[in-house]
């Protein structure tokens, strides 16, 4: 192959460059030690720092500087330019702490307007990092290198991913916690509308809210108190939302809104989840609203029913269950991943038994690398290192995003103390304790609700929070090399 042939191999822009790189580098270089002992090499990280200074420089690297270093280097040459375009792609992207890079100006837009840093000429996404797994750094995998997760084309399909727009962005600062308000919303059965049948010889069963005077005027109870409390994001239950509902929430939220941070801060709302959509089945579906704008930013149906067994039933005391046998949830199974792009992080919603059964997204989350996730649930009440806490572990662990679990009062209502003893919450806000991931210690926030329209609090009385999600410098020490 001629020297020119070889540079027409290798894409000029820093992402396309980057996407070439990743996917035809070895799998071996990551699978044991070589990439660690690379890492650590000297002339490895003066040379990677020379290729970000030419890509910062020329906004491209040219596909024969390219072609040499890999002809003289192979694994280690990509290894060292990916390195580099990696250094340069952080001046790129929103989410990192860099700036003053023109010539990646173009990158950024295309990452703006078409949702990824890369371009038409290569598959799949890169898309800047969000998040950091909650865990101490050791042998690191390979997307666990680099400030951006490369995904693959396989994931992309199943992601519905979108970037918020700048003018709607509420601009969250990195540095500051972000406090969240979950309402129960539901306080008995007589809020809902429980109904099991019989479809396909199977025992069904749906959940549907009650559109009543008195859920109406709680939702505008429920917007006053977030907005008294100061709370900037807020998550709603499982089975608390309708079509009727969803356009009232809309309405109070928009005709309440105040355009100052400091008076009311409240800008995302999820609104629960519920039947909407129609459909026979409909889906179970969940929708994060922008207060400011009343737009539905993202939309979320849930991925896996979940199934009643008889033991459930009976200490849930559902009115009209059967006495034996199982319930499945009567919902139309979504089939893709929606995930949104914003100041706050990269947010995703799970609901309820979505935490729980992974196999069916996790790898899509896993590649995009979501820092905030949003769990309506219906269930029995919160308790400590039960199913919801260590759902929230294991996405800590595994993606280091930030878990909110937000529950209603409905089935602890039915349930005794005796029948389920210890202490009860209707909200948990798990997160990684420690920003330099150097230890295995997970941060629970355990909050509490007594009425339908009340915020789950701290015992200090305070609200959970969050940190916005970004990609510190702390996550990457070749991104220290260029400060």
């Amino acid at each position: 192959m001629t020297d020119q042939s070889a540079a027409a191999a290798y894409p000029g822009g820093p992402a396309d460059l980057f996407v070439h790189l990743y996917d035809t580098i070895s799998d071996d270089v990551f699978q044991g030690w070589t990439a660690t002992r690379w890492y650590r090499r000297e002339r490895v990280r003066r040379d990677a720092n020379e290729v970000a200074e030419a890509v910062l420089e020329d906004g491209v690297l040219d596909p024969a500087v390219t072609a040499e270093i890999i002809a003289g280097r192979g694994d280690l040459g990509r290894f060292t330019i990916l390195l580099g375009l990696d250094i340069a792609l952080a001046h790129a992207s929103p989410y990192a702490p860099f700036h003053d890079a023109p010539a990646l100006a173009g990158v950024l837009v295309t990452y703006l307007t078409e949702g990824r840093l890369n371009g038409p000429g290569t598959t799949g996404a890169l898309l800047p990092r969000c998040a950091f797994p909650g865990r101490p750094r050791g042998l690191r995998t390979k997307a666990e290198f680099f400030g951006v997760h490369r995904v693959p084309q396989a994931e992309w399909e199943l992601i519905d991913h979108r970037i918020l727009p700048a003018v709607n962005d509420p601009h969250f600062n990195r540095e500051e916690p972000v406090a969240v308000g979950c309402a129960p919303v539901l306080e008995t059965y007589d809020d809902i509308d429980i109904e099991f049948g019989e479809r396909n010889g199977t025992t069904v069963y749906t959940l549907r809210p009650m559109d009543s005077s008195g859920i109406r005027s709680r939702i505008k109870a429920i917007v006053r108190r977030l907005d008294e409390s100061g709370a900037q994001l807020a998550v709603m239950p499982e089975a608390s939302l309708s079509d009727a509902l969803l356009e009232h929430w809309k309405e109070v939220a928009f005709d309440t809104a105040v355009r100052e941070r400091g008076r009311r801060p409240l800008r995302f709302l999820l609104l629960g989840s519920g039947p909407l959509g129609g459909g026979d089945p409909p889906p179970n579906r969940a929708v994060l609203l922008d207060r400011w704008t009343g737009q539905e930013l993202l939309v979320q149906d849930k991925l896996s029913g979940f199934t009643l067994d008889a033991g459930q039933m009976r200490l849930w005391r559902l009115p009209d269950a059967p006495a034996a046998g199982t319930a499945a949830e009567y919902a139309r199974p979504g089939t893709k991943v929606s995930v949104l792009d914003s100041s706050l992080g990269r947010l995703a919603v799970l609901i309820c038994e979505d935490l729980g059964r992974s196999a069916g997204w996790e790898r899509e989350l896993q590649s995009c690398g979501v820092s905030h996730l949003l769990v309506p649930i219906f269930s029995k009440p919160i308790l400590e290192y039960r199913w919801e806490e260590q759902g929230a572990e294991r996405q800590v662990a595994g993606l280091g995003s930030w878990v909110t679990v937000s529950n209603s009062l409905a089935v602890g209502s039915a349930v005794p103390d005796e029948d389920l003893p210890g202490p009860r919450h209707t909200c948990l806000v798990a997160g990684p304790k420690s920003l330099h991931r150097t230890a295995y210690v997970m941060e629970r926030q355990f909050g509490v609700a007594r009425t339908g329209a009340g915020l789950g609090r701290l015992p200090t009385s305070e609200l959970p929070r969050v940190f916005p999600g970004a990609a510190y410098e702390a996550w990457h020490d070749h991104w220290q090399d260029a400060k």
